[in-house]
């Protein structure tokens, strides 16, 4: 009786706090609707929405809990911002624990089932709530200023969006699946939790929202970008970050609604199996459906991060980009053949010879774009008089590093003898680490650095601490992503909840470098909470929203 009391008292507490926490909410709303209302009405709007996206139109905007109560492009791109680096820091989480109970052959503290749910969980909150989620942020946010818009009209669908993407990536969460992100039958309809997961249907239903959500998102991209943007601003004017947005919205709204359909039937057979059974339908069926989406989702963690360091380097060089020109078309390019690819994935399947000479040799022409845009960040920095090795810099230069190692790594299992022998290893961890923690992870906090002045209303993030931040998350990913590599070419299986005592070393060596690139993470973290305690002493402008590069000197310990 005395434990269902506590119990009791535990929920009724916790539901007491909730039920405060909604009343202070509605009661903040409710006193700001009416100010705005009474402010648009003597400013003659009917809707209050537009008054306050027209107000700040050409404002900065700052981290506040007004950008989830304000549905202008700035807002929603922090809300963005601020939501993808939550999950990434609850992803990250997850594989730390995950990489922890890998110290020994057999798993130290997690179940079997444990180890499934979070290699599942990681996977897919690092992808569609980090990489995509960041990505559009910093679309959303930068958009405006880059294309000069005259007009901010598409709030209601870009908050749809947004909801619709935090929805299901919270279903997702509260899901526990365990089926890896891919979702592959007949593992995700066994329903028990020693096979594919009690809820995965929940956590299917919840990716379908998310790529509901993103459907809206970018079809509202494009809009701005067609309808929105000054007409002074032509399209050979483009920044080339604009250009990676542009190409990124595209290749979502191609190659996401095949897996819409897909998922659609999966759910479906949750309940009356019908379609991805043994018995009636075709597994391999689902496998093609998922990778058309699955290999370009993974391009959508890379090409926006492109544009983002076509941005950073003149800030940090005072050169222009070797060519524009060779920038839009490899980011175009990038953009066609990583639609062409994805069959990679099924060399094993036995498709046959047409199957993998195809997709080999798509795999191989992919090269082409990446190496074109590679050369052009080489050729600027080689051009450059002066490089100022500023933290946001440094995870540039490393960035491109890291895809360079990653990329060569990937073109080498693009070789069906190759991928035959590595497919299914950490020799494909590592390549993808390589990249998402280089590009994907490693820019985006470059770019979250730059606009830290304005974000956090004319603060400076402490420097020391963000070069730590920057030191251990590179040479922590380094270690980690190298260990994947060697330990995956001797032949060690990934995604197992155990391993042969030969491979402890390699698996160690992964687990240090997993931790040193958690503890970057945590100066991260200080910086961010120590500065933002601090009085604002610059202005509120940053290098991304300028124009024009800027190269200055700075006293030593304020700004980069």
């Amino acid at each position: 009786m005395s434990d269902y009391v506590t119990t009791l008292t535990i929920y009724g507490g916790i539901a007491a706090v909730f039920a405060i926490v909604i009343f202070a909410v509605y009661n903040l709303l409710s006193t700001r609707k009416d100010i705005v209302s009474e402010m648009a009405s003597k400013e003659g709007y009917d809707s209050d929405n537009q008054f306050i996206r027209d107000s700040l139109l050409t404002k900065p905007r700052e981290l506040t809990l007004s950008i989830f109560l304000n549905d202008d492009a700035k807002s929603i791109g922090l809300r963005y911002i601020v939501t993808s680096i939550l999950f990434f820091f609850i992803g990250g989480a997850f594989g730390l624990t995950m990489r922890l109970s890998l110290t020994g052959p057999n798993l130290t503290f997690l179940t079997g089932d444990e180890y499934n749910v979070l290699i599942s969980q990681h996977a897919v909150l690092m992808i569609y709530m980090w990489a995509v989620g960041s990505a559009l942020g910093f679309g959303y946010y930068l958009l405006p200023s880059h294309l000069k818009v005259y007009r901010d009209i598409r709030g209601l669908f870009s908050s749809i969006g947004y909801w619709l993407w935090l929805l299901g990536g919270f279903l997702v969460l509260l899901a526990q699946s365990s089926p890896r992100w891919y979702f592959y039958p007949p593992l995700s309809l066994q329903l028990n939790p020693n096979g594919g997961g009690l809820y995965d249907w929940l956590a299917v239903l919840g990716i379908e929202i998310v790529l509901v959500g993103l459907m809206i998102t970018c079809i509202t991209i494009l809009l701005i970008v067609m309808r929105d943007r000054s007409p002074e601003v032509k399209r050979d004017q483009f920044s080339l970050f604009t250009w990676s947005i542009i190409f990124t919205a595209l290749m979502i709204l191609v190659s996401a609604p095949p897996l819409m359909v897909g998922f659609t039937m999966l759910f479906y057979d949750f309940f009356n199996p019908v379609f991805f059974t043994a018995s009636s339908g075709s597994v391999l069926l689902f496998t093609i459906l998922f990778w058309f989406w699955g290999h370009p989702v993974v391009y959508v963690a890379i090409i926006p991060y492109f544009g983002l360091i076509y941005e950073i380097i003149p800030k940090f060089t005072g050169q222009k980009i070797f060519s524009y020109k060779s920038g839009v078309f490899g980011l175009g390019l990038l953009l066609i053949l990583s639609e062409v690819v994805w069959g990679h994935h099924l060399f094993n399947s036995g498709l046959g010879f047409a199957w993998v000479l195809f997709f080999s040799t798509t795999s191989f022409l992919v090269v082409i774009p990446s190496a074109v845009t590679v050369f052009n960040y080489i050729a600027t920095l080689w051009s450059s008089d002066k490089i100022r090795l500023t933290t946001p810099m440094l995870f540039v230069i490393n960035g491109i590093v890291d895809f360079i190692i990653g990329g060569v790594i990937g073109v080498m299992q693009s070789a069906y003898p190759v991928n035959a022998d590595v497919h299914g290893t950490y020799f494909v961890t590592g390549h993808f680490h390589f990249i998402f923690l280089g590009i994907t992870t490693g820019i985006s906090f470059a770019a979250f650095y730059m606009l830290f002045p304005t974000i956090s209303g004319g603060r400076t993030y402490n420097v020391p601490l963000a070069r730590l931040h920057f030191y251990f998350t590179a040479v922590g990913s380094l270690i980690m992503s190298s260990s994947w590599i060697v330990g995956g070419a001797l032949g060690m299986p990934r995604a197992t909840a155990g391993y042969f005592s030969f491979f402890l070393p390699y698996q160690l060596g992964s687990i240090l470098g997993g931790f040193i690139v958690g503890i970057g993470q945590i100066f991260f973290l200080w910086n961010m909470a120590a500065s933002w305690l601090k009085s604002p002493s610059v202005d509120n402008q940053n290098l991304l929203e300028s124009p024009n590069p800027i190269v200055t000197v700075v006293p030593k310990g304020e700004m980069e």
